[in-house]
């Protein structure tokens, strides 16, 4: 538990920084969070209907919440530099973190195969999200490039 909160923490302060936007490093992570996840569900859980079911609908619940974090983020042209930057807002912050809390409590309430199925699919919220809000940032990337030039 304690690794967890360390990495918590980490999380928090690089989302909390303004840091320049990169298009072409920006689905390094998420590309990452899939091969973890595939890999991770194909271990774990059985690939039933219900299973499949669930993780769509996880998934559909994460790309709603990731286009809402994109909204809340603040891309903006940094006046000194030139470049796109971007900065995670507190409250995006504060929901990413709870689905990552939701997560770890539903994995650690048991070993039971509806909770090992929810703990995988909550793990379809947290990348929908990743992915969302990266694709959303790549947009606005561009409309903020298209209108500089």
């Amino acid at each position: 538990m304690n690794t967890y909160l360390i990495v918590l923490v980490i999380l928090i302060l690089l989302m909390v920084r303004e840091r320049e936007v990169r298009p072409s490093r920006m689905w390094i992570t998420p590309a990452l969070f899939v091969w973890l996840i595939f890999s991770n569900v194909l271990q774990k859980t059985a690939m039933t209907p219900l299973n499949l079911l669930l993780y769509v609908i996880c998934l559909f619940v994460g790309i709603g919440i990731g286009l809402w974090r994109g909204k809340l983020d603040k891309v903006r042209i940094h006046p000194q530099s030139g470049k796109v930057t971007s900065q995670s807002s507190w409250a995006s912050i504060v929901l990413f973190m709870g689905i990552v809390l939701l997560r770890m409590l539903a994995e650690s309430w048991g070993k039971a195969h509806l909770l090992v199925s929810l703990s995988s699919a909550l793990l379809f919220i947290s990348l929908g999200s990743v992915c969302a809000r990266r694709y959303f940032l790549f947009l606005r990337y561009k409309q903020l490039r298209g209108s500089t030039r």
